[in-house]
């Protein structure tokens, strides 16, 4: 059994819609109703000798759709009516029904009621009147059928028989958003084409404006005389509807553009969009300056983040965003810097979510470092000292890193962090003499015990200790001791 989704099944049909036009472009979508049915209209007069007929054309259609793992019952009548009852009560499934010209009474005659289009209540009041199929209901007088049923039962009849018109309202497809420009003398200079690609931007963002829409990608193509093209594409972060600010994106990939023999024509086309309402004006008050900038929402941010990725690449500003993680190299990644700009934590695993939420995941203030190094590294732990002053519990009396010493004056801890151990970790009470400790962390099954210490000249690491010998030699090592980060 599978889950009834109406608005999965409302997405498909409006895609199919996009791939039917390849038949007609007089399309509608009929939509979900009370009967459960749903399907396409297609009006394929003064189209089907383009497939070589009307049945040519059917066999097309259903042959495309069984590749594309779709299941249809097609029908083809001179009316909408007759298309319909043919397509749900004559075609089987995976095969066409297609009713002769002019000859729909007779050959839909036998038909059950239900080829009608009628509501569940009519049907039913029918039905218990003995009134089961089209023959039974041609034969009944016009005028008690209207008033015991009103219009409904009438007007089903005379549009499948085709007396009463019944026109589709087609979905129309959206055009592009295109501009082009035509010289009447093939062009060299940058001067000119940058001129052309302000009118072109300025015309485009004013059909946008209409339609409340944003440009989010934009293609400029140029077209030589020698039949060569060259294509330049920008992306903004968020939808933007500013000449100027989509110009600069331009701009630094223009000055090495080859103009050829010559440029004949320009192109700009905008391949994404994003709906965008109008911007309410602010009244400047006599004290602020004419050039401040009030930018509460961010937009001159992601205007700034458009034109550095312009020029260093696309998807190269990012930002660190946390993680639902308890396991510290897990707990931070990276995004684009315009990317869920509303969301504070990325998603993770449930059980994850679940620890950081809980009583041991609330942690205070200073507790994590700011500085975590890509890869932990490890210290070697200085020898004992038996003259040393006592000073406060430390686990270790200092440690060299990087060939530095660092005696330690104070510390805090152990914190214990063990692996996931839904994901197949290593339990806590188990070792592994010859697996490398890093391979563990990746899987993320390594137990670390955590310290924060602070050194006698007051640096602050973040060192831990494997309290398992699930490591021996690592990088020429003896030491179960490792630095992961370093605090402000």
């Amino acid at each position: 059994m599978i889950e009834a989704d109406p608005i999965a099944d409302q997405v498909c049909l409006d895609a199919m819609l996009t791939w039917a036009r390849r038949y007609t472009p007089w399309l509608a979508v009929e939509g979900l109703d009370e009967r459960g049915g749903a399907g396409l209209w297609l009006d394929i007069t003064g189209c089907s000798h383009l497939f070589g007929g009307e049945q040519a054309l059917l066999e097309d259609f259903e042959a495309r759709l069984r590749r594309l793992g779709f299941a249809s019952r097609l029908g083809l009548a001179d009316t909408p009516g007759a298309a319909w009852a043919a397509a749900r009560s004559l075609a089987s499934s995976g095969a066409s029904a297609r009713v002769p010209e002019g000859e729909q009474r007779t050959h839909l005659a036998a038909l059950p009621t239900t080829a009608l289009r009628l509501s569940t209540r009519t049907l039913e009041t029918l039905n218990r009147l003995g009134v089961r199929t089209l023959s039974d209901l041609l034969v009944l007088p016009r005028a008690p059928l209207t008033r015991r049923f009103g219009r409904e039962v009438c007007l089903r009849l005379d549009q499948l028989l085709g007396r009463v018109d019944e026109p589709l309202s087609p979905e129309m497809e959206r055009l592009p958003y295109v501009a082009r420009i035509n010289f009447a003398e093939p062009i060299g200079r940058t001067e000119d084409v940058e001129a052309a690609l302000h009118d072109l931007l300025d015309s485009l963002c004013v059909r946008l404006e209409k339609d409340r829409r944003g440009i989010r990608r934009l293609v400029f193509e140029v077209f030589r005389v020698d039949n060569t093209a060259e294509r330049i594409a920008v992306g903004t972060g968020q939808a933007v509807r500013r000449p100027e600010h989509l110009f600069r994106l331009f701009r630094d990939k223009l000055d090495g553009l080859d103009a050829g023999f010559g440029i004949e024509f320009l192109m700009l086309t905008v391949t994404v969009t994003d709906p965008m309402e109008s911007e309410q004006g602010r009244i400047r008050t006599g004290a602020e300056s004419e050039t401040a900038v009030a930018s509460k929402s961010g937009r001159d941010l992601a205007l700034l983040i458009d034109r550095l990725e312009a020029r260093l690449g696309s998807g190269r500003i990012v930002r660190p965003q946390r993680r639902a993680s308890h396991i510290p190299e897990r707990a931070v990644g990276f995004v684009r810097a315009l990317d869920r700009l509303n969301q504070t934590v990325l998603p993770g695993d449930a059980r994850e979510v679940a620890l950081l939420h809980s009583d041991i995941g609330r942690l205070r203030p200073g507790v994590r470092p700011i500085h975590l190094l890509p890869k932990p590294e490890p210290v070697d732990p200085l020898p004992v000292c038996s003259d040393a002053p006592p000073v406060r519990m430390v686990p270790l009396p200092g440690f060299s890193w990087r060939r530095q010493t660092y005696p330690l004056a104070a510390a805090e801890g152990p914190e214990r962090i063990a692996g996931a151990w839904w994901r197949g970790a290593l339990p806590s009470d188990r070792s592994r003499e010859e697996q490398s400790y890093f391979t563990l962390c990746e899987d993320g099954g390594a137990v670390r015990e955590y310290w924060r210490v602070e050194s006698e000249s007051g640096a602050r690491f973040w060192l831990f200790y494997l309290p398992f010998p699930v490591m021996r030699k690592e990088a020429g090592h003896q030491s179960r001791w490792f630095l992961h980060g370093l605090f402000a």
